[in-house]
């Protein structure tokens, strides 16, 4: 997470297989690819080979894993120009991203909009989806919404893992790679017969490397790697018509992830150099400066049956039932520097999901309709153990923040301590704000249903254009409470609004209240609202006289008075809080008298698709389809209820409360300003695809070319804000491009393959008018109002590339002695 002074996250891993995957890796993909009508795919549950099935979709063999040095989901997107894959702070805050639209990962309420299957089970988390590829039979990267067949997250496309049956014939294969950072990478796999009925395979690996960031603090060295895992099959085939298949598998991840480097030097690069502090050196040149090591350690474990029965030659019965376990903990070292400004700054993860598949699929009418029936049931039970505390230099760094050096000299003079005196006497000076281990922590627990009843069938109309109708209902149920919150983070609690218009409000002559009497401040702000009420359709500051009436006599004028909050403008205060120094407020606690905790959501995604065969090498389709993802609940301390409940919160006497001051705090410095609102959940997510593919092969070569205009609606989005996460519906995205791959042989130069693909997209927001953005910045104040929300509709998706490409190429020639 960027902080004052540091800029943003820059995540390295694998940079050089990165640089020559993309050159070399497709390269060897089109020794496959030209041979593209062998290329069998279940991108729609039932098999077809590449050519054939009339959707954008990506394949990605065994062959091409291994030539390419491709290790795990990552490298993927070096040889999938549609499928980015970004990795930002740790190990598990990954993203997939198809076609410029994906979320997830930072917030743990925030489901992925990109799906992960492996075997056809779905993969809740993405850290559940890192391990290494092994026992790999292809990758398929499908584009664009799969909601009507696939039963959970993927509005925005799928990422389907499948591995290799266990064989009836002995085979194996042991690999072992070394590289630079003294990198070491084992593989084994072996298969074989168990006897006339069942079959067995064994496949693990481990992955180590020392890190690539040296650190010049106690952190060690980050951007390792340290995994392992290990897979066990038993595949049984009792009748000509049954086969079972079991897999079990189990894998870790214990790395210190993820390095980053320090863009821009600013006020806090000064201050943390004051209190002897040490940051990265800039420049990319890979030199962090950390007081401790980050933890990412991530536990996987599931198992999964599958069992196929072919009723009869036409129809076929499938079923998957799955249970898995992810367990994820981060201690995160969030302050990028040798100082103890952060202390705990822990999440730990864990849960548990069982799903069952059913599918029914078969031809009828003579070969002429295609038809699958199908039922998908999930049920996630999620645990959440959160602690964000400040550490021994937090006090010290922010004194030196607000007064400069003179903190320094004489702590019990600053800022932070004259407050502590004003409110709470001499004893709580400097006992009170920032104390080390104060913060807040909590206990969350999440449990998430989802029920899908869907079907497709392909009308063959004529033996060359086929129509394919496909829906899909969805019924999605989460209840989300939030337990054991501990809270001892006073200053964050602050009302600064109050404190400082009463400061104001003496000096002025506005009354001076005595600042410890609430109902007299109250009153006295109340007061003040409603002399100026006249006025606050003038905008900018009013002046006021010495009893707080508007006035246009310049010597009567005592101060003036904002006329959107009615609170006099020079309250320095309320600076503090601009700045980014309440972190952490109060936290109200849910389900409560006002919110219960709960969602339903149901939807009716559907696919239509018109495909026709021009010519025996030649298909073109046009399709549109709706995606669906349920809402998804901010499960981070940032969690704020919706302003259209704060006064019914604030009446039953549940709203921020905290008792860490002996009494409870019921509006703090946000919620006055009326900026205390985040959502507890983002609405469903729902994308609508249109599409037109063409996929033909020539003599020489194949080409497959897709245009697309895809928009969603309410995307869900988790935005970083400096201190804490804003979860929102962000209005309507939308994306436009042309996808296209082809392979080239030319037949002059014979053993010679090009393999060429690429993406261009125009992603923007259509409709996002309150979109956080950074308070006083010129995208804040376009619309004359500094309150940290600007309307961003027409603006660019920030990380969405207008293109991305690879390309390579494979020349094999034989030689007497073998192939080259």
């Amino acid at each position: 997470m960027p902080t004052e002074g540091h800029g943003r996250i820059v995540t390295v891993t694998k940079n050089v297989f990165f640089a020559t995957t993309a050159l070399v890796g497709v390269s060897f993909m089109a020794q496959a690819a030209a041979q593209i009508d062998e290329i069998v795919v279940t991108a729609t549950k039932r098999e077809q080979t590449l050519q054939e099935v009339p959707i954008a979709v990506s394949v990605v063999q065994e062959e091409t894993v291994q030539d390419a040095q491709i290790v795990d989901a990552l490298d993927l997107q070096s040889i999938v120009p549609a499928l980015r894959v970004s990795q930002l702070e740790r190990s598990t805050n990954t993203t997939f991203i198809i076609r410029g639209q994906g979320n997830g990962a930072n917030n743990p309420g925030i489901e992925p909009s990109v799906a992960v299957y492996i075997d056809g089970v779905f993969r809740s988390r993405a850290g559940a989806a890192l391990g290494d590829l092994v026992n790999l039979e292809r990758v398929e990267v499908l584009r664009g919404p799969q909601s009507t067949l696939f039963g959970k997250n993927a509005t925005s496309g799928v990422v389907s893992v499948v591995t290799k049956k266990p064989e009836y014939e002995w085979s194996g294969i042991a690999e072992f790679t070394y590289g630079n950072y003294d990198q070491k990478i084992a593989k084994g796999y072996i298969t074989g017969p168990l006897n006339d009925i069942f079959a067995f395979s064994l496949s693990g690996s481990v992955n180590q490397r020392d890190g690539t960031f040296e650190n010049r603090g106690a952190g060690g060295e980050f951007n390792d790697r340290d995994r392992w895992a290990i897979q066990g099959q038993l595949l049984a085939q009792p009748t000509d018509n049954l086969e079972l298949r079991l897999i079990v598998d189990y894998d870790e991840i214990d790395e210190q992830c993820c390095g980053t480097d320090l863009v821009i030097s600013g006020d806090a690069s000064a201050a943390i150099a004051a209190l002897g502090g040490l940051e990265s050196t800039g420049d990319f040149d890979y030199d962090i400066a950390t007081d401790f090591a980050n933890e990412n350690a991530v536990e996987n474990f599931g198992a999964s049956f599958q069992a196929d029965w072919d009723i009869n030659a036409n129809t076929t019965l499938s079923s998957i039932t799955a249970f898995r376990t992810y367990d994820d903990f981060i201690n995160y070292e969030g302050d990028f520097t040798t100082l103890a400004l952060l202390g705990d700054n822990v999440r730990g993860l864990e849960g548990e999901t069982f799903t069952q598949e059913l599918r029914l699929q078969g031809t009828t009418f003579s070969d002429r309709v295609n038809y699958l029936l199908g039922a998908f049931y999930y049920d996630e039970e999620l645990d959440i153990a959160d602690s964000r505390l400040y550490g021994s230099d937090a006090r010290a760094y922010v004194d030196l923040a607000i007064d400069g050096p003179a903190a320094l000299f004489d702590p019990s003079s600053t800022t932070l301590a004259g407050l502590e005196g004003a409110l709470f006497g001499p004893s709580a000076v400097g006992n009170t704000f920032y104390q080390e281990g104060g913060g807040t922590s909590f206990n969350a627990e999440q449990s998430d249903t989802q029920f899908q009843l869907f079907t497709q069938v392909d009308f063959n109309i004529t033996d060359k254009l086929v129509f394919t109708g496909g829906v899909a209902y969805f019924q999605a149920d989460k209840e989300v409470e939030f337990l054991d919150i501990t809270q001892t983070n006073p200053f964050s609690d602050l009302n600064l609004v109050e404190i400082g218009f009463n400061l104001n409000a003496q000096a002025a002559a506005l009354g001076g209240a005595d600042l410890t009497d609430a109902a007299t401040l109250a009153a006295l702000t109340e007061a003040s609202t409603t002399r100026v009420s006249e006025a606050l359709a003038a905008g900018g500051s009013i002046p006021v006289d010495g009893d707080g009436n508007p006035t246009a006599d310049p010597d009567a004028i005592a101060g003036t008075i904002d006329a959107v909050t009615g609170l006099p403008t020079s309250n320095a205060l309320l600076e503090l809080f601009f700045e980014g120094l309440q972190p952490l407020g109060s936290l109200t606690p849910f389900p409560n008298s006002v919110e219960d905790g709960k969602t339903t959501d149901t939807d009716w995604p559907y696919t239509l698709r018109l495909a026709y065969d021009a010519t025996d090498r030649t298909n073109v389709y046009v399709s549109y389809s709706r995606g669906f993802k349920a809402s998804s609940w901010n499960l981070t301390p940032d969690t704020r209820p919706n302003a259209r409940d704060f006064d019914l919160l604030r009446a039953s006497g549940e709203l921020a409360s905290d008792n860490a001051l002996g009494q409870p705090t019921i509006v703090n410095t946000a919620e006055a300003l009326g900026l205390g609102s985040n959502q507890r959940f983002a609405n469903p997510e729902i994308t609508k695809t249109f599409e037109i593919g063409l996929k033909t092969q020539f003599q020489w070569g194949q080409l497959n070319l897709a245009l697309f205009d895809q928009s969603v609606e309410d995307f869900q989005a988790s935005i970083f804000q400096g201190t804490g996460f804003a979860v929102i519906n962000a209005g309507e995205q939308s994306s436009q491009g042309i996808e296209f791959d082809t392979i080239i042989q030319p037949p002059m130069i014979p053993g010679l393959t090009f393999n060429i693909s690429g993406l261009w997209i125009d992603a923007e927001y259509d409709e996002f008018v309150r979109a956080p953005v950074v308070r006083g910045g010129d995208r804040d104040l376009e619309d004359g109002v500094e309150d940290g929300f600007a309307d961003i509709s027409g603006q660019e998706v920030a990380g969405i590339a207008p293109f991305s490409g690879s390309f390579g190429f494979d020349y094999r020639r034989d030689f007497a002695m073998g192939e080259a």
